[in-house]
């Protein structure tokens, strides 16, 4: 019988646990809102990899519960394929941001420069 440490256990959960998603933006804090600023950093540094997932002066409305992100703002996608949600967090966390948040969104709506995600 092998037995695990707790930071071999705990690299194992995060692999488990990782998700991939359409859209993440840097949070503030855990349940804050959207830090742009790391945001923007993250896009800039790695400009093959993510892009805008709106157009400039458009953003996500939040919603508590169903499709669509928890926290209105800007928010960035993948140039090819899904975001990796654990690579993102930790590259918000080196630019300063608190934490990440991240979202899917099949289908959306715009009202002037509110994109609202649907219900599939």
């Amino acid at each position: 019988m092998h037995i695990l440490s707790a930071s071999s256990m705990l690299a194992l959960c995060s692999i488990v646990l990782a998700k991939n998603h359409q859209f993440c933006a840097c949070q503030s804090a855990t349940d804050g809102s959207i830090n742009i600023d790391a945001t923007a950093q993250v896009r800039s540094l790695h400009s093959t990899e993510y892009l805008w997932g709106q157009a400039e002066g458009d953003y996500w409305v939040a919603h508590d519960k169903g499709p669509g992100p928890r926290f209105a703002g800007a928010f960035l996608e993948a140039a090819y394929g899904w975001i990796d949600g654990r690579a993102f967090y930790n590259l918000c966390r080196n630019f300063g941001g608190g934490d990440s948040t991240c979202f899917d969104c099949s289908k959306w709506h715009n009202v002037n420069t509110a994109i609202y995600c649907d219900v599939s």
